[in-house]
């Protein structure tokens, strides 16, 4: 875990540092008239640090205002050598919990769900081993990672293999909380595995498609995919983690209660 965390802070520190490169700090007025991008450094300083950090293959877009100004695939998807192209599906890991918030949000604004309603108000199965304290957990609670799950719940249910979303949200029933709904913050994917159980118990529609229909089909993302399989057959990239200094494959679980969308 501590590895693949390292992989994706590498990453986002790459991109902090390319978003430097192309925008240099000036006046708006300025910046408009003057703006305009290398591509053979972007590429250079992309390629030079994935040599460095062992990284395989990487997506890069450049956005400005309302414009994309640079798109490029840079090394290889998988085993297979397919070459990463713009349009390639990387596994978003945790950046996946901003769109079930949304989903959330919506639901709230459209009056389908109360913020702080308690989660039993939705999903009726839902108890953690202490009855009383499961009914005082709310859906802001969930949202604010301050319901009473630990860090450790939600890394058990990562490795517990491909469940469906309502048996992990089932599942539990004997775990405890380290303390009363509301009381502290503590990061767990579980808050989030939970909210996706909402999404679908409100919508009336699986997670995936709610989030196809409602996120990724209006902002015209038809590249992004909440359903593990939809990703693969548009050439979803392939996982790597380092062993001994190697990057090696990594096959992933489906992990439909993680609900880790590609994009």
């Amino acid at each position: 875990m501590k590895a693949i965390l390292a992989k994706y802070f590498h990453i986002f520190t790459l991109m902090i540092m390319i978003a430097w490169l192309v925008i240099p700090p000036m006046s708006a007025r300025a910046e408009e008239k003057t703006f305009q991008i290398d591509p053979a450094k972007i590429d250079a300083y992309v390629e030079a640090a994935m040599d460095r950090l062992h990284i395989p293959g990487a997506a890069l877009g450049i956005v400005k205002g309302d414009r994309t100004v640079y798109l490029k695939g840079y090394g290889i998807s998988g085993p297979d050598q397919a070459p990463v192209t713009p349009q390639t599906p990387f596994v978003l890991g945790s950046t996946s919990k901003s769109f079930t918030a949304l989903a959330v949000m919506q639901l709230a604004e459209a009056g389908k769900i109360e913020l702080d309603a308690p989660v039993q108000r939705y999903l009726p199965y839902f108890r953690t081993a202490d009855e009383a304290a499961s009914s005082q957990i709310t859906v802001r609670y969930l949202l604010n990672q301050t319901s009473g799950f630990s860090i450790y719940t939600g890394r058990k249910g990562m490795v517990e293999g491909d469940k469906s979303i309502e048996q992990h949200i089932r599942d539990l029933k004997d775990t405890p909380l380290i303390g009363p709904a509301g009381s502290a913050y503590q990061y767990s994917n579980v808050n989030y595995n939970i909210l996706s159980g909402i999404v679908q118990a409100v919508s009336g529609k699986p997670y995936a498609q709610y989030v196809s229909d409602h996120i990724f089909k209006p902002l015209a993302m038809n590249h992004s995919y909440a359903a593990p399989e939809q990703a693969r057959n548009d050439g979803l990239a392939t996982g790597y983690q380092p062993v001994f200094g190697v990057m090696v494959p990594t096959k992933q679980l489906n992990h439909e209660a993680t609900v880790r969308q590609a994009t």
